[in-house]
């Protein structure tokens, strides 16, 4: 089983657009073979970001993990809010088998899982019943 706080990288990670990159995302929910995995995709690139500080920028609409907070990230990190993703188990499973997901050794630490978190309540209103289920139903 997957917990909380883990990251996995989706190589080439298909966009709306039809565009794919490699791409981080932190996993919101602990998952196995019958519970989807519910997760949100981050980014380095701090042109959207400037001057946002550490932990929940509602405002901004991000979460900001600098590589000296959260020893899993080797940049400058920048959680996406509220835009969650839905993973079926199976293609994380094929992803892994393939080549194309890899989850990473280190994850986030409780506390800032939580400070994530938190911050991702103040956008309940935007946040699915069954995702919501999903994320909060047990403190992680």
């Amino acid at each position: 089983m997957t917990q909380a706080g883990e990251i996995f990288l989706y190589k080439d990670f298909p966009f709306e657009d039809g565009s794919k990159t490699d791409k981080l995302f932190v996993v919101l929910n602990s998952f196995d073979l019958s519970i989807p995995c519910v997760a949100l995709k981050t980014t380095s690139q701090p042109r959207r970001y400037q001057g946002v500080s550490k932990g929940c920028n509602k405002e901004r609409k991000c979460f900001y993990a600098p590589k000296d907070w959260q020893t899993c990230f080797i940049l400058n990190t920048y959680i996406v809010l509220p835009n969650l993703y839905e993973f079926d188990v199976t293609e994380l499973l094929q992803g892994k088998f393939s080549g194309n997901v890899e989850f990473l050794k280190s994850s986030l630490t409780s506390d800032c899982l939580g400070q994530l978190k938190a911050c991702l309540a103040g956008y309940k209103d935007d946040i699915s019943p069954m995702h919501w289920a999903l994320i909060y139903k047990a403190k992680s």
